[in-house]
């Protein structure tokens, strides 16, 4: 009795534009490099090819999923989880789909399913379909865009309030999905494929199809039996053997003749068993070498998968280097902005440029405060008591910049030396055309100096050396 030879349809959600799967469909990766995997035969990989002709300007797969959306005209903004595409893997039993090749009406089938797809789903959301002829059995992998027109079907409930059903082309997968579509797809497709000797499966039928993890692991479990059987195989053998012998020794010479008639079941049980334990042994290779090849696929596949997620991460670490130097870029023109509409609030109450700050945090609530400030070339260092944290917090925060800070921990002949003074006075003398006498120091002598500070001295906005400071 001929065995039925069944045809299979089988969708799937791709996630996101199903970039993921573009390298085992197209057999090529991300950068356009030649890819294998381990199920597929490298010498017959050239047999594969794209079974449509993409639009101008698109290249591949993943970009004619992008394209069939650009120009959708969807009246709805698509959502970043999504799904934009959906994989349909079309063959049928092994023995048919070789029948079928060997007789020279491949090509008709891959018609059929061409004009069931575009039938089913739509021309021109038929995107992409690729015929693999490297692995077991010759297929399809189709790529549909979920792209209906229809009206959402909304549950009416009542108490609700009725809104308008917008209409028009949107992207929906459950729609393409619903599980009554899902049995007239296989009805359809059965009917398509029955001129090449293939039929529906059983409807009801409760059989899954299996991940290469739930695979991996029934093979390592038939492993582990078949190495207990011919083990156990293996002792009986050896157990018959050493009866025989022992059977051998119990005659002598003249009586041997006649042993040999007897012992001729042991003989044959001896030689069945070493058969079946040949048979053991290949089932075992055999087992072994599809354990392999499934572990090569899945390392292969976690291998790109790891790679891409780097390149992931190297990208995303690449665009925040880019986006901190923009934020740089822009802080520093903020900076810049800032010292023009407010000059007074980044200069110093002695007229030296500060060149840097520096804390020194003694107590809890107390920190000291060091300064480098420039005229001209000469530099001058110094530091000063103490100042409460709320003044040192509120220069963090942006309320107060560098040189108010400054001025409130330092008045302004601590915040130069005699030499940087005399530079200042100097400078002071030349801007007012008149002469005049700076002096810094200790108030000893006649102080004739005009420079603004002079006459902040009892201030209380300038404490002396020594107070606490706010």
């Amino acid at each position: 009795m001929k065995q039925t030879q069944y045809a299979v349809c089988h969708l799937q959600k791709g996630s996101g534009n199903d970039a993921g799967m573009a390298c085992h469909i197209e057999r090529k990766t991300a950068d356009g490099k030649r890819y294998v995997p381990a199920n597929a035969d490298a010498e017959r990989t050239h047999l594969n090819h794209e079974l449509l002709t993409f639009p101008d300007g698109v290249k591949n797969r993943t970009e004619a999923i992008q394209h069939r959306i650009d120009n959708a005209n969807l009246h709805r903004k698509v959502g970043k989880n999504q799904v934009r595409a959906v994989r349909i893997i079309l063959t049928g039993t092994h023995e048919q789909m070789m029948e079928i090749e060997h007789s020279g009406n491949l090509d008709s089938w891959i018609s059929a399913n061409i004009d069931w797809l575009r039938n089913t789903f739509g021309e021109d959301n038929l995107v992409s379909c690729v015929l693999h002829m490297d692995e077991k059995t010759p297929h399809l992998h189709a790529t549909i865009v979920p792209i209906v027109t229809d009206e959402r079907k909304r549950r009416e409930r009542e108490g609700k309030q009725k809104y308008e059903t917008k209409t028009g082309n949107r992207l929906c997968c459950d729609e393409i999905m619903a599980r009554w579509r899902l049995r007239e797809y296989q009805n359809t497709y059965a009917a398509a494929m029955k001129p090449f000797g293939l039929e529906r499966g059983i409807v009801g039928s409760t059989a899954n199809h299996k991940s290469k993890s739930d695979h991996l692991h029934e093979l390592m479990e038939q492993e582990a039996r078949l190495q207990e059987d011919i083990e156990q195989l293996q002792a009986e053998v050896e157990k018959s053997k050493e009866g025989r012998s022992k059977f051998f020794s119990l005659f002598g010479k003249g009586e041997l003749a006649d042993a040999k008639k007897s012992i001729s079941e042991k003989d044959a049980t001896i030689a069945k068993k070493d058969q079946q334990l040949q048979q053991l042994q290949s089932k075992l290779q055999a087992v072994q070498a599809q354990k392999q090849q499934e572990l090569t696929s899945m390392r292969d596949g976690y291998k790109r998968e790891i790679d891409a997620a780097i390149k992931r991460a190297e990208a995303a670490e690449q665009k925040l280097r880019e986006h901190e130097k923009i934020l740089e870029q822009k802080n520093e023109r903020i900076k810049e902005l800032h010292r023009v509409a407010y000059p007074e609030r980044h200069r110093l109450s002695s007229g030296a440029e500060l060149e840097g700050i520096k804390f020194f945090f003694q107590f809890r609530m107390v920190s000291c405060i060091m300064i480098w400030t420039k005229v001209g070339d000469v530099e001058h260092r110094a530091a000063s008591n103490s100042i409460y944290n709320d003044t040192y917090i509120r220069y963090h925060k942006g309320e107060l910049t560098a040189e108010e800070l400054v001025n409130i921990c330092f008045r302004p002949d601590e915040q130069i030396n005699e030499h940087q003074a005399s530079l200042l006075a100097a400078a002071l003398e030349l801007a007012s055309g008149g002469p005049g006498h700076a002096h810094v120091g200790t108030g000893a002598g006649g102080d004739t100096s005009k420079l603004p500070w002079r006459e902040k001295d009892d201030d209380d906005e300038y404490p002396r050396r020594g107070r606490r400071r706010n």
